[in-house]
């Protein structure tokens, strides 16, 4: 399924320049890409760290999120890693999980950042690989964010400690639809999204929903319909774009033709950020 997709997704390319400073490292043999927001490098901050879709690299994420410019707004720190062979692998016991638990170990020795602060947000095979991590290492996060993924099945970690997550799902996806994806081979196949969120209502304890609010800001029938779990261990919350398709939500729309159509209701990455911030 996935080496499929890769060959059909090879021509996503970036949307629009970073707006902030950043630097290229490595990691453990991986190039890196970190931006650093504070005004005091001294002073200890949240780390995002944002994962790529299938086929994509760490610039890509940079200059389609809008991490950065927020990074400098908020005064956070954006960690973009490149997966090898520009894919993630979400396999238990993964070297890519090994890799990431470093990394977070990493730049909160040598740069301050907060390890209980520690966010992932993750898009397509990105989104896969941190819902991985929820499961896997989720003492070292203080919540994630996944867009164009649902769970994978097998991996549904019930009994798992609550984390605070948001998922941001579009209605008309033809590469994670929103029913699913059956098992194929290799590949374990995808929970629809409603039963991805009733999944993670049982994990974050929750005791029902908020009325979904409607936002319908531009014209045309697209509209993004938000839903916020109440009585929760751990906040949830789900954002349904009815026009949008498997593109990241406020980028330009690239390859429509087949990832689907393109929504502006919502743009990810401050409404990602927003949600982040109101844990701290």
């Amino acid at each position: 399924m996935w080496r499929a997709l890769a060959a059909a997704l090879a021509l996503v390319l970036s949307v629009a320049p970073a707006t902030a400073q950043s630097s290229e490292s490595q990691f453990n043999g991986r190039a890196l890409i970190l931006t650093d927001g504070r005004a005091d490098a001294g002073t200890p901050a949240p780390l995002l760290i944002v994962l790529h879709g299938l086929t994509g690299t760490a610039g890509i994420m940079q200059r389609k999120t809008g991490f950065d410019a927020l990074a400098q707004r908020h005064g956070f720190v954006v960690a973009y890693p490149n997966g090898i062979g520009r894919r993630w692998r979400d396999a238990s016991g993964s070297r890519d999980v090994a890799y990431l638990t470093a990394l977070i170990d990493s730049l909160t020795a040598n740069l301050g950042t907060d390890p209980a602060h520690v966010y992932l947000a993750g898009y397509s095979n990105g989104g896969s690989m941190a819902l991985r991590l929820a499961c896997s290492t989720p003492a070292r996060l203080r919540a994630i964010a996944v867009v164009a993924m649902t769970q994978p099945r097998g991996s549904d970690c019930v009994g798992t400690a609550p984390l605070p997550a948001l998922f941001i799902h579009g209605a008309l996806d033809p590469i994670v639809p929103v029913e699913g994806l059956p098992a194929r081979r290799t590949f374990p196949g995808l929970h629809s999204i409603q039963d991805t969120l009733r999944l993670w209502s049982r994990r974050n304890r929750c005791a029902g929903t908020a009325p979904a609010q409607v936002f319908d800001q531009i014209p045309g029938p697209d509209a993004a319909q938000i839903t916020r779990y109440t009585g929760c261990a751990a906040p949830l919350s789900s954002v349904n774009l009815t026009g949008q398709g498997h593109n990241w939500p406020g980028a330009a729309p690239r390859l429509t033709f087949l990832l689907g159509p393109a929504s502006r209701e919502v743009d990810a990455g401050p409404f990602i950020w927003q949600f982040f911030s109101r844990l701290n």
